[in-house]
């Protein structure tokens, strides 16, 4: 299994530097932004089946925003992330994570579906960039798709109508989750 920020980073590289499939959205890609308990994001976490070490920190609580660092690598790079809800409804603990470098110029960010922080565990799952292109084709959402010699490339628009459709099972590696605890300090 992926780490988070092995997944985060390889999102932005696909942004960024390659041709393969990628599904991008705006920074205002869900319902509202989630409003964050500290206590439950800020701290080191670790993936499951790994030794590697996150560290999240909690920018703006009331904007869901958050920054990802790696410690004590050498080309650490701080990630963005703004955590969205994805569903009106409150029992619902799934949200959209959008994640951008904070250093790069281009619009159009990468993001992945996170369950919220709970007792110390963090799901997320990543995008199905085929399913994704193929319900925007099929005007199932809404978005474009540039075609490419390596895959497709989609973004989608940030309407309500795709929030509620993109909670669909089809559109996300369900089987592939990445988890991550809380280490103790």
């Amino acid at each position: 299994m992926k780490t988070v920020l092995r997944i985060l980073a390889c999102a932005l590289a696909v942004c960024g530097l390659t041709s393969c499939p990628e599904t991008t959205v705006d920074d205002d890609f869900g319902l509202k932004p989630e409003a964050l308990n500290v206590s439950d994001w800020n701290g080191d976490w670790t993936p499951v089946d790994d030794d590697d070490v996150l560290h999240l920190v909690v920018t703006d609580a009331a904007k869901g925003l958050l920054v990802v660092t790696e410690p004590g690598k050498k080309d650490d790079k701080p990630l963005e992330i703004s955590i969205r809800e994805a569903s009106a409804d409150k029992e619902e603990k799934l949200c959209f994570a959008v994640v951008r470098d904070p250093k790069a110029k281009k619009s159009g960010e990468s993001f992945m579906l996170f369950r919220l922080a709970d007792d110390g565990v963090l799901f997320s799952w990543s995008i199905d960039h085929d399913a994704v292109a193929a319900a925007i084709k099929a005007g199932q959402l809404q978005g474009t798709v540039k075609p490419d010699k390596d895959g497709a490339h989609s973004h989608l628009d940030s309407t309500p109508a795709n929030y509620a459709r993109l909670l669909e099972p089809k559109f996300w590696r369900w089987t592939e989750p990445s988890c991550l605890k809380r280490l103790k300090k």
